[in-house]
């Protein structure tokens, strides 16, 4: 039951929606008009004119966002006692980030996730997290979208999380492995439409 409540707890911190409260109190707009209306950091940004302007909401917003993640992961353990810290951590970590995505606060409908994923991943081990915010950054500017590094990163933490930790991946570590695999798979899932976009133009381009 006390599982339930830190988990319920960390579902309605992830679900606070930053972008949302940010472009709102910075230029008295919704997000949600803005560009593709996706309550992120990347999408809030668009709102703000300046290039540093943009930096600094992104920066601000992504900050946010990751906190979300950060807080229940680093913190649920120490408040059940009877159980495995990682896997409470994990599944707290998890709850944030499926109310940043799910967020009852917008109808459910929320951000990527990429933002408090990293903040759990941070908390959770942050040799994992700095190699997928590598792969995220080279393939960012290697194709110039965004979507294409958080796929990156996603895509590089099992693979991250089993390379460094061979001995426990499967073992002690395992709940952790399996949240990179689940975030793999879900990031994958949430910026479906921008694949579909991106494919759907390359189709369009080629005829």
């Amino acid at each position: 039951m006390l599982v339930a409540l830190v988990c319920l707890c960390a579902f309605l911190l992830g679900a606070v929606p930053f972008a949302l409260l940010v472009v709102r109190v910075c230029k008295g707009i919704d997000v949600r008009t803005v560009g593709s209306g996706n309550v992120g950091a990347t999408n809030a940004s668009r709102a703000f004119t300046s290039k540093r302007g943009r930096l600094l909401a992104f920066l601000a917003i992504y900050g946010l966002d990751a906190a979300k993640g950060f807080v229940p992961a680093c913190w649920a353990a120490g408040f059940v006692t009877n159980g495995e810290p990682l896997a409470i951590s994990v599944l707290a970590g998890a709850a944030a980030v499926l109310g940043h995505v799910f967020t009852p606060f917008l109808g459910f409908r929320g951000g990527k996730g990429v933002a408090t994923a990293t903040g759990v991943l941070l908390a959770l081990d942050w040799q994992v997290t700095a190699i997928a915010l590598v792969m995220f950054f080279a393939v960012r500017a290697l194709t110039g979208q965004v979507f294409f590094g958080s796929l990156a990163l996603g895509l590089t933490l099992p693979v991250a999380a089993v390379a460094l930790h061979l001995d426990t991946a499967f073992g002690a570590r395992l709940p952790f492995t399996l949240l990179c695999v689940a975030l793999a798979a879900f990031l994958v899932w949430t910026h479906r439409s921008n694949l579909k976009k991106h494919f759907a133009a390359r189709a369009a381009g080629a005829a």
